[in-house]
């Protein structure tokens, strides 16, 4: 079971190490870094790539939001950032469960508006595959060139809005770790609408837990409350580290759904006492 954090960590590095690749260096010259961009939820929409939007919707009524942890180099990005908190001692702090906020449909809202009216700039800073773009822009502006142009926006607008977004995303991991994904990202809220019927899930056993903390104190989605044996699967980016850490195996990555295996005290009636 711990093994799935290293798969993953294996597949994030590979997708953005490519993402980086495609974006920066251009496809043509190297062909194999298609993959990362076809494996984009939005760019496959977009083409209307039939194949890859349903390999994305019957993973994620599987598994969850594993793109998140894996494909989107946006995710990746922020996985950076924060183990760079270790490194600044204001933030090398451990993470606390957070009470979920209505943003994240609120943000959801405004960005199929903008979809439908045609407003594509917000999208445009909103999507992780194109605030990607955007960042590497910085090292190759011809690239996004002509979407700058479709925006109304010049080159230096658009590799100053490219550095200003690598800013405030590293700010974003830093004081919230991965609460752009949970709070901000429409694609990230998109996929945590399935949790319900995912087949897979997060789940503590409450008779194997002792309260350690220490899988509350590594979730950088903050979606783990260890005082109520629970996790939040609609935020849980999937990235296994909670799995990791747990010394007693009592959080898992598993189909069912835990109960106590030992009854809880329940008050006995006068009658059934005598």
């Amino acid at each position: 079971m711990k093994g799935l954090r290293t798969i993953r960590i294996i597949l994030a590095a590979s997708f953005f190490v490519a993402s980086v690749a495609y974006l920066v260096i251009s496809p043509v010259g190297i062909r194999a870094v298609r993959v990362a961009a076809n494996a984009q939820i939005v760019p496959s929409a977009i083409a209307t790539a039939m194949g890859s939007i349903l390999f994305w919707l019957i993973v994620s009524f599987l598994l969850g939001r594993v793109y998140c942890s894996t494909v989107c180099p946006i995710g990746t990005l922020q996985d950076i950032f924060i183990r760079g908190r270790r490194l600044i001692r204001r933030f090398n702090v451990p993470f606390t469960y957070k009470r979920p906020t209505q943003v994240r449909y609120h943000v959801l809202a405004i960005y199929l508006v903008c979809l439908v009216a045609g407003v594509m700039a917000v999208p445009y800073w909103l999507e992780p595959w194109n605030i990607m773009r955007n960042i590497c822009s910085v090292a190759r502006p011809d690239a996004d060139g002509a979407t700058w142009v479709t925006l109304g926006i010049g080159m230096g607008a658009g590799v100053a809005s490219g550095i200003v977004s690598l800013l405030l995303l590293a700010l974003c991991s830093l004081f919230t770790g991965r609460g752009f994904c949970t709070d901000i990202c429409p694609i990230g809220t998109i996929l945590g609408c399935f949790h319900d019927y995912t087949l897979f899930h997060i789940e503590i056993d409450p008779d194997k837990c002792v309260s350690c903390m220490k899988c509350e104190e590594v979730c950088k989605s903050q979606c783990v409350k260890v005082a109520g044996r629970y996790v939040d699967n609609s935020r849980c980016v999937r990235c296994f580290d909670c799995i990791g850490v747990c010394p007693n195996d009592a959080i898992r990555f598993q189909m069912n759904r835990n109960r106590r295996g030992t009854p809880l005290l329940r008050k006995v009636g006068r009658d059934a006492a005598k």
